[in-house]
């Protein structure tokens, strides 16, 4: 134990009982939380932010209310999820990044965009508290451009990282701004300047590095999360971060150069991805969208070449030959193949179904439609086509 340095004297003055009693006990209750709208007011950026996420999601919600068959049911679902059947075309116009819109459109703008974009209430919801109470305190650290810039590259940098990743055909949502945010503040309270981390000394680093782990953590257990956006957007709020926090010039500029090779490096690698097969079946599928099913077959056959075993090109692959009426003996067999791991996925079901019709069985083929059509979660227009078309699709 540390003892008292002599050089200082010990008070030995007389108490004033009436002093002591107006203390106030060490167990007090903290003091109330602020009111939400002085925290919004304090923190202009992020409530600026939180506005516009808000607003693009009522009207993308009402949007999508408007075009639905089942108004009711879609209601109900958008607490977890806007179905993008109902939804892309509006997400699209919103400007969502929809991968194949910057393969060949140049589209590169949504990568600024999409992070406003949210698809579902539950995502808006839990996104919106992420970003307030990380937001507020970028914002106490280092004001409001710096906040703005932040949230930004992060969230440019887990788009790029998705693109370059080719994790989905759509992707959409803040978590890359807010965890490049968190990673930054991580930084600033563990190795900030001593005026930094006063000001940040509510908060426990440890605490938010666990937080970190474990949005990382859901992003690898949870299908349907852009894990490698979040990853992007945690990359490059730790490099921006670390060049705010870092004393030595070097540093900073080391730090700097390291941002913009990460935001070229993946900018680069995101717009051509063929080292990725998912990019062959975004590509593809966008081809037939566009009624260009000759070029579509070939990336497919592709991606089937990189990644044999995989179910979706197999599938593909049959469907697009079945529709063609060539080779249907290899559609069969890639089908079938297709299908053993998923003998209940009605998608891969209505290219059998299909097949059978081309081939001239009828009976058979309408069985496998029917079920294909019972089967599907959301109802989608082929499998009643197929049926309706099956009796006369035998190739001569």
């Amino acid at each position: 134990m540390a003892g008292v340095p002599s050089h200082v004297a010990e008070d030995t003055s007389p108490r004033d009982p009436r002093a002591l009693r107006a203390k106030p006990p060490p167990s007090a209750l903290p003091p109330p939380p602020e009111p939400l709208s002085v925290r919004l007011r304090r923190a202009p950026v992020t409530a600026g932010l939180l506005g516009v996420c808000i607003v693009l999601y009522a009207i993308t919600f009402v949007a999508t209310l408007a075009q639905a068959a089942d108004p009711l049911d879609t209601a109900l679902r958008s607490l977890w999820s806007l179905s993008l059947t109902d939804s892309t075309d509006i997400f699209r116009q919103l400007g969502a990044l929809e991968l194949s819109r910057v393969w060949l459109d140049g589209e590169w703008w949504r990568v600024a965009t999409t992070g406003l974009l949210h698809g579902s209430l539950l995502h808006l919801v839990l996104n919106s508290v992420a970003l307030l109470s990380v937001g507020e305190w970028i914002e106490e650290a280092w004001g409001h451009f710096r906040t703005f810039a932040l949230f930004t590259l992060a969230s440019i940098g887990g788009a790029l990282a998705s693109l370059a990743w080719c994790e989905s055909p759509i992707v959409l949502g803040a978590s890359a701004g807010i965890l490049g945010e968190a990673g930054a503040l991580w930084l600033a309270r563990r190795w900030g300047s001593v005026d930094l981390q006063e000001k940040l000394a509510p908060i426990s680093a440890t605490s938010l590095a666990v937080l970190i782990l474990i949005c990382l953590g859901l992003g690898l257990a949870i299908p349907g999360i852009a894990q490698a956006g979040h990853l992007g957007g945690l990359a490059a709020g730790l490099l921006l971060g670390g060049a705010w926090v870092a004393r030595a010039r070097w540093l900073k500029a080391a730090l700097s150069l390291a941002l913009a090779l990460l935001l070229g490096g993946l900018a680069w690698l995101g717009a051509h991805p063929t080292h990725r097969t998912n990019y062959y079946a975004i590509l593809g599928f966008r081809l037939l969208a566009d009624e260009q099913p000759a070029d579509a077959l070939i990336l497919f056959n592709r991606g089937l070449e990189r990644d044999p075993e995989n179910a979706n090109f197999r599938n593909a692959v049959a469907y697009q030959l079945a529709l063609d009426g060539v080779e249907l003996d290899r559609a069969e067999s890639l089908s079938l193949a297709a299908l053993q791991p998923n003998h209940l996925n009605a998608s891969y079901l209505d290219t059998l179904g299909w097949i059978w019709c081309r081939q001239g069985h009828a009976e058979a083929g309408t069985r496998v439609l029917q079920a294909a059509a019972w089967l599907a979660a959301e109802r989608f227009p082929e499998p009643d086509e197929h049926l309706a078309g099956c009796p006369s699709a035998a190739i001569p």
